[in-house]
């Protein structure tokens, strides 16, 4: 179910560090239907609010839960220790929308987060998984480094919040709205019966 470019039948909202949200982008790009949807980052916990301690009971129980999902699917995915504020990492997603490499870097930042334990919270380390992606070092450490596209983070995520989108992931289609309540298993089936028959 690949979509037509140019054409959006649905919208995702994710986060780098929210576990629900790798499994649903690698469902998503399993089932071919990445150009099917409009892409939105959403942090769940924006700066200067404290980070999310990965030892709480809740989170924990979000990670078990996704994980639960994942193994069948044969989906690998580790529990991170660290959760970091994913501004710079969505910052960098805006940034490799321009160049023409949003998917490449988007997936590199799960799998860095999900799988090989990297601080996707650090500038250092996202200029070198953006150099690995297909991006310039140099323009992509200049471009962190003055928050180029720190409004277009804040008012995405305004925009979010005024249409009552608050958590992730959240799969919006013509036919309703699928959140982390509604749930993994529900997503599966709107992106095996195509996404299109549904917007």
């Amino acid at each position: 179910m690949r979509a037509t470019p140019g054409t959006r039948s649905g919208e995702f909202h994710y986060d780098f560090i929210d576990p629900r949200s790798y499994v649903v982008s690698q469902m998503i790009d399993r089932a071919g239907a990445e150009e099917s949807f409009s892409w939105f980052g959403l942090e769940l916990c924006p700066p200067p609010a404290p980070m999310i301690d990965s030892r709480d009971s809740s989170w924990r129980s979000r990670h078990s839960e996704a994980l639960r999902f994942a193994r069948p699917l044969e989906l690998p995915m580790r529990e991170p220790e660290f959760l970091p504020w994913t501004r710079k990492a969505h910052e960098l997603c805006e940034f490799a929308r321009e160049r023409g490499r949003f998917h490449a870097v988007r997936r590199a930042l799960f799998r860095a987060h999900f799988i090989d334990g990297v601080d996707i919270g650090r500038i250092d380390l996202l200029t070198e998984l953006a150099r690995d992606a297909g991006l310039d070092r140099t323009e992509t450490r200049a471009v962190l480094d003055v928050d180029r596209y720190e409004e277009a983070i804040l008012r995405s995520r305004d925009s979010a919040v005024d249409r009552g989108i608050g958590t992730v992931p959240m799969v919006i289609t013509a036919s309703g709205r699928l959140d982390d309540t509604g749930s993994l298993r529900q997503i599966q089936r709107l992106l095996a019966g195509g996404v299109s028959n549904g917007a």
